[in-house]
């Protein structure tokens, strides 16, 4: 920078306006201070000044280097910065000019940019990363002597291009230096771009010996582990893992009393599993050792009570037409409650592919799904107390819990498509 202004050039500083554009002009004004330079040194966005107003107001929050000299001396209080005006920018003589955006993309950094590029004597300095496809990543690349703006618009570029590494990301050397001192036996980048991404990921393999993974968006990587941790286990946990987890499923079987007669029948029976199988919470408490425990108990530690969301319907169902019957009660009195759920099973069986159905008697069960014939003319999830078609329907009360909303549905579609 002091080169070129020394030779009556102009500098451009394409930065960010916060974080980045006053660290730079930090050293900026300490070296002008040492140096007794009188170029003036500009800002052009609005947010960096404001921004630089904040930095003087919380100088608290600041590193302890700047904590410490603010007594003195103000670290953003700039001697040597001044607002820049468009009409500057033709203006002769040297200057130093921070415009943003940081990777010349439009604005006011390109505007200026199209006006010093041709110009040998000017620099332009880029602080930090520039996104492919953009202006600074373009000068970034190599030198151009033209950048095509559009189809109707060139840029003469004779101007100096200098990089500076202000980035706030560590560059390929600093991760290499820095997976070195922790020698892990994994590695895994998750940000950048691709072919960089890629060329790192071998040398990290290559120069290490370190397994290292380059996963794409939504890609799963599995790191195995050595590493284990003993653990307690609570008495009420230790029970739960004994208790019976029974789980019911239906399978097909040929009936052989059938065989004899040259016919055979399918025949539906009742396969029962048990998976001793539990869902614990690790426990680590400070000073203490690792122990799991039932979710019951990790409610207690807590002090809280366990909530549950349920969701409840009340619906009714067709039923086939029954010239004697002429009421409800009537119905219900001559299919009792167990035989609709028998019935109601029967249909669930050929119509549903997911779930174990358990006919519990006067209720029937799919997972957290349970059913039972209504008889409450007053059941608070019903949404019209009328029966559909009179006598020729019976409302059943459904609940059910969140996980199994789309089950629930599912089997509310298929009795209100059927008729018992």
């Amino acid at each position: 920078v002091h080169n070129c202004v020394a030779a009556g050039g102009k500098v451009l500083i394409p930065t960010f306006a916060l974080g980045r554009a006053q660290e730079l002009c930090i050293l900026l004004e300490d070296y002008w201070e040492r140096m007794n330079l009188k170029v003036p040194i500009y800002f052009s966005a609005g947010l960096t000044i404001q921004a630089n107003m904040y930095y003087k107001m919380l100088i608290n929050w600041t590193s302890q280097k700047i904590k410490e000299t603010y007594a003195t001396h103000n670290a953003f209080d700039f001697k040597n910065v001044r607002n820049f005006d468009r009409s500057l920018i033709n203006a002769p003589g040297p200057c130093v000019l921070f415009a943003t955006p940081g990777m010349i993309v439009g604005g006011f950094s390109l505007e200026v940019f199209m006006q010093w590029a041709p110009s040998e004597n000017n620099l332009v300095t880029l602080p930090g990363y520039c996104v492919a496809g953009t202006i600074g990543h373009k000068l970034m690349s190599g030198k151009p002597t033209k950048i095509d703006l559009d189809k109707d618009t060139q840029i003469n570029v004779r101007c100096q291009i200098h990089q500076l590494s202000f980035s706030p990301h560590t560059d390929a050397k600093g991760i290499m230096d820095l997976v070195k001192f922790l020698s892990p036996k994994h590695a895994i980048l998750v940000h950048g771009e691709k072919p960089k991404m890629a060329t790192l990921k071998e040398r990290i393999q290559s120069e290490l010996g370190i397994q290292c993974y380059c996963p794409a968006n939504n890609e799963t990587v599995t790191i195995p582990s050595t590493h284990y941790v003993k653990a307690d286990a609570s008495g009420t946990f230790i029970r739960s893992c004994l208790n019976p987890n029974f789980k019911f499923s239906t399978c097909s079987s040929t009936d052989k009393s059938y065989l004899d007669s040259n016919k055979s029948k399918a025949v539906s029976r009742l396969s029962v599993s048990d998976d001793r199988a539990t869902e614990g919470i690790l426990v680590v408490e400070k000073g203490k050792k690792a122990k799991v425990i039932h979710q019951d108990e990790f409610l207690h530690m807590l002090g809280e009570k366990k909530h549950e969301i349920q969701f409840a319907y009340c619906f009714p169902m067709h039923m086939a037409r029954t010239e004697d019957l002429s009421s409800t009660s009537h119905m219900l009195c001559s299919f009792d409650k167990c035989t609709l759920i028998s019935r109601l099973s029967m249909i669930l069986s050929d119509e549903l592919s997911e779930g174990n159905i358990l006919d519990l008697g006067e209720e029937l069960q799919v997972e957290s799904f349970h059913v039972s014939v209504c008889s409450s003319d007053n059941c608070p999830h019903r949404l019209s107390s009328s029966l559909q078609n009179g006598s020729e329907s019976v409302f059943f009360c459904c609940h059910w819990s969140v996980a199994d909303e789309k089950l629930a549905w599912k089997i509310i579609s298929i009795m209100k498509n059927s008729t018992l």
